[in-house]
């Protein structure tokens, strides 16, 4: 997958409900969910010393994340992620995965070589990383596909238990992890930014480094 650039923004709602006017404008909601809005949980791992989670606390140039993600808690969908980012470039190798490899890739075991997964879970089998937190969220998505472009709006941004039962049951207690009425907006793109999107986000609140994993693991932005 070539790689993208991420950029992050902590709005209020007010905000959003001007931004994203403007972008429904403009852009396409995203074919997956109901006119762009769908629940998506990941469960994200770790090893035994969290360095994914300190890399990015620390502010290393490099940091790895793996996840498992679902989306409206379908368990016929679900896909195993390894996200590199390096700065705001983001880099996403992924593979679909079944529920029998999910159970295999939390509890360490191998992976068929013949698997879609196996070059990413054998990784994670050999970084001995297993499940720390899930993190749940609603997201509202836009893309222009010919210029490469998608801009999201994440609500309701909460953490759950780091097992497998979160990212199917959606009536498991969560804990927030951003102030209610407030929106994480995401701004990803190829090579450059097409002024007409950076003129619609134009003085868009605070930009964000932090993860929704971090904050997840209880650091604030």
């Amino acid at each position: 997958m070539a790689d993208r650039i991420e950029e992050k923004y902590l709005i209020d709602y007010a905000e959003y409900a001007r931004i994203a006017a403007k972008i429904r404008q403009l852009l396409v909601p995203d074919q997956n969910g109901k006119n762009g809005k769908y629940s998506i949980c990941s469960l994200y791992f770790d090893d035994a010393y969290n360095t994914a989670l300190y890399d990015k606390i620390d502010g290393n140039a490099v940091h790895i994340k793996f996840r498992v993600r679902t989306y409206d808690n379908d368990d016929r969908f679900i896909r195993l992620e390894r996200k590199t980012k390096r700065g705001v470039i983001t880099e996403k190798h992924s593979a679909r995965i079944t529920l029998e490899e999910l159970d295999k890739i939390i509890k360490g075991e191998n992976i068929d070589e013949n698997a879609q997964c196996f070059g990413l879970a054998s990784e994670m089998r050999a970084k001995a990383v297993k499940p720390k937190v899930a993190v749940r969220y609603d997201r509202e998505a836009y893309v222009m596909p010919a210029l490469g472009v998608r801009v999201t709006f994440d609500t309701n941004v909460e953490s759950l238990c780091g097992d497998k039962q979160s990212l199917f049951q959606p009536q498991k207690s969560p804990i927030p992890a951003i102030p209610r009425g407030m929106v994480i907006m995401e701004i990803k793109y190829t090579d450059k930014c097409p002024s007409f999107i950076r003129k619609c986000c134009a003085n868009s609140g605070m930009q964000m480094s932090v993860s929704k994993y971090a904050l997840c693991r209880g650091e604030t932005i």
